[in-house]
């Protein structure tokens, strides 16, 4: 049996419960975007957004999202070091890092911080929702 396939069959027998996402990123019309993106799944509610990492530490405390949606490279606190306050004050909000940098250095970095994961800016759609999924532990379906 597929693993992934295990996985899911697991999630979608657990009670459908919203998957609380906090939005992070410096650039309005991509954090628009992806909002829109995830409001488009009805096992996903779009809690709130922030424009650079101390918001997102500020927001996160404020609305206790269950997972935050966030850039690595921000002004006034990159998504780095959002991640550790995070971390430190949520430690059960669970971090998915956003990046169009190239470099595996940040990647790691942000693993390293306490990400769970982190998905390239030019990936898919299905592949950011899929990390979503995989991190929240429940199955999502399109509204």
């Amino acid at each position: 049996m597929n693993p992934l396939t295990a996985y899911r069959t697991r999630a979608e027998q657990q009670p459908q419960q919203s998957v609380r996402v906090l939005v992070v990123d410096d650039q309005p019309l991509f954090a628009e975007a992806i909002s829109v993106l995830l409001k488009l799944n009805e096992g996903i509610e779009v809690v709130g957004t922030a424009a650079d990492g101390q918001e997102a530490v500020d927001r996160a405390i404020a609305l206790e999202p269950d997972l935050v949606l966030m850039d690595i490279q921000m002004p006034r606190l990159d998504g780095i070091a959002a991640t550790r306050r995070i971390r430190r004050r949520l430690p059960h909000t669970k971090i998915l890092m956003m990046t169009a940098l190239t470099g595996d250095e940040y990647v790691e970095q942000a693993l390293q911080a306490g990400a769970e994961a982190c998905v390239r800016k030019f990936s898919h759609a299905g592949d950011l929702l899929t990390a979503i999924e995989e991190i929240a532990g429940r199955a999502l379906q399109a509204a």
